[in-house]
């Protein structure tokens, strides 16, 4: 029975970490919020990582290698679900201009597909928004 929680816990950790890969691959509509929101799947991952810790605490003396096997391959699971989204998927920093130094010249196309470049509002105020694309 204990090994049957700890399989119960592997599998929610897997259910976790193949989940949100599955919605960010399958639905790139979603793919911001869910890269930036995996809430609900460290949950799945947590939930499978406390199962799988009360199976070996319960397991009976001479059971409980089973049930730390999988509670080990549970936290591997986490540890390495933990690397690809924090390390392996992070955008590393990239040094913008500096602070009060003037915006270097560019140009692009407007909504119209008209060019405009930032030489044109020279004299008048402007302010400039730019949005990093990736979180």
């Amino acid at each position: 029975m204990r090994v049957a929680l700890a399989l119960a816990g592997l599998a929610l950790g897997l259910t976790g970490v193949i989940g949100y890969f599955a919605v960010v691959l399958g639905v790139p509509a979603l793919v911001p919020f869910v890269r930036n929101h995996a809430a609900p799947n460290w949950v799945l991952v947590a939930a499978g990582l406390v199962l799988s810790v009360a199976a070996a605490r319960r397991a009976a003396p001479g059971r409980k290698a089973v049930s730390r096997i999988l509670l080990g391959a549970n936290l591997g699971l986490a540890a390495l679900f933990a690397v690809l989204l924090y390390v392996f998927l992070a955008v590393p920093g990239a040094d913008g201009p500096a602070v009060g130094r003037p915006a270097p010249a560019f140009s692009l196309l407007d909504q119209a597909g008209k060019t405009v470049e930032l030489a044109d509002f020279r004299g008048s105020p402007v302010v400039l928004v730019f949005y990093r694309g990736h979180w």
